[in-house]
């Protein structure tokens, strides 16, 4: 079993540093330009908790904090996004239609790479960058709490299974605006 190194007390705040330099990154430093919302399911991933779940998700409630269209990057939509992943949750393959970066607050789901690579930074690692790592498909990962994903969501197909307990996880979104966020390939994960 692999140590960790960032503890529970400051697990927040280097979450929110991450998403942070990320969203600033994506945004090219004009974030404060943009509007919170309070409470809205992301588009298309409404009903997570309700009959009405896409096929393929099971478990999920995805709520957008925050979005911006960047004026760095015309006709694209940032956007920060908590997931909240029931335990016995399962999202079968699918892809989204941009980049994403990925960290995990709490919980320990797995996150398998079916086809496409993510570039993993573990919080066992100190989470530099320098110490991330490439995963490729058939890579299946158990995530602690801190370890974040970065990914080209167009070209990676991708799972998550969650058989502990419930997980927090905070993702930035990078797509073009109006586009649908989840698209799903195949049918339910069992």
């Amino acid at each position: 079993m692999t140590a960790r190194f960032v503890t529970l007390g400051h697990l927040p705040r280097y979450l929110a540093v991450t998403v942070v330099i990320a969203g600033l990154a994506f945004a090219g430093f004009h974030m404060l330009d943009g509007a919170a919302q309070e409470s809205t399911p992301m588009a298309g991933m409404e009903g997570m908790a309700g009959m009405d779940m896409p096929v393929g998700n099971n478990g999920l409630t995805s709520v957008v904090l925050a979005q911006i269209e960047p004026p760095v990057a015309p006709g694209q939509l940032l956007q920060l996004v908590r997931v909240d992943v029931a335990s016995g949750a399962t999202v079968s393959e699918h892809t989204h239609p941009g980049a994403i970066v990925t960290c995990l607050e709490s919980g320990a789901p797995i996150f398998s790479v079916i086809e496409g690579t993510v570039t993993m930074t573990q919080a066992a690692t100190a989470a530099t960058p320098e110490a991330a790592r490439e995963l490729g498909a058939g890579s299946e990962i158990e995530l602690q709490p801190g370890d974040c994903l970065t990914f080209d969501a167009t070209e990676t197909v991708h799972t998550l299974v969650n058989p502990g307990e419930p997980a927090v996880i905070w993702q930035a979104h990078l797509y073009a605006a109006g586009e649908k966020p989840t698209t799903f390939l195949g049918t339910p994960a069992p």
